[in-house]
């Protein structure tokens, strides 16, 4: 868990945060790739929502918090009587994002929040998608005008390191690889230093 996640918070923000991911771009650019793996295992396998406000991971946690603090729920206890017998229950942050609750798994972050489907600042995402173009923003691959040449340097990259199977095409229900690609390129993800 990263440390700007405080306690008794659990999320993921290797899983569903853009600008913290752009932030560890810098360092995965200088890293050994096994660093970078290892640290991609953090993203799991399945399909996810992905968060693309403004707010910090640290940033959300308070909010999610201040939330709590409101209602009185501050311990294990008065969280466990809020949850009731719902699996989840959904709050909205200071920039109308709608977030999950859930109860976590850990007993010091019994909180695990994530990014609600359909909300405001949030798009799905394909786990494999998103260690595809991270994958490629490590290792600083530009998208060109040539969808053949994008196409061989994505298929290169799934095969080379997350061996993953290669795309037929970056056309239709591929297309989240491209404009997740593009989002973090526009965002500056190859111009790390």
């Amino acid at each position: 868990m990263p440390p700007e996640i405080p306690l008794p918070i659990q999320y993921n923000p290797y899983k569903h945060h853009f600008i913290f991911l752009l932030s560890e771009m810098a360092e995965w650019q200088k890293s050994d790739w096994s660093v970078t793996e290892k640290t991609m295992l953090l993203i799991g396998n399945n399909l996810f929502d992905f968060y693309l406000g403004e707010l910090t991971p640290e940033q959300i946690c308070k909010a999610s918090l201040n939330y709590f603090e409101t209602k009185n729920i501050t311990t294990q206890t008065a969280f466990n009587k809020w949850m009731g017998t719902a699996e989840w229950k959904k709050i909205t942050l200071p920039d109308e994002s709608k977030w999950l609750i859930k109860k976590g798994i850990q007993a010091n972050r019994f909180i695990h929040i994530h990014p609600a489907k359909f909300s405001k600042h949030t798009i799905r995402v394909r786990a494999t998608t998103l260690k595809t173009v991270l994958t490629l923003c490590v290792h600083k691959i530009p998208i060109l005008d040539d969808t053949e040449l994008n196409l061989m340097a994505v298929n290169q990259q799934r095969s080379s390191y997350l061996q993953l199977s290669p795309i037929k095409s970056l056309d239709d229900e591929n297309s989240g690889i491209l404009k997740l690609w593009q989002l973090f390129v526009n965002a500056g993800a190859l111009a790390q230093p």
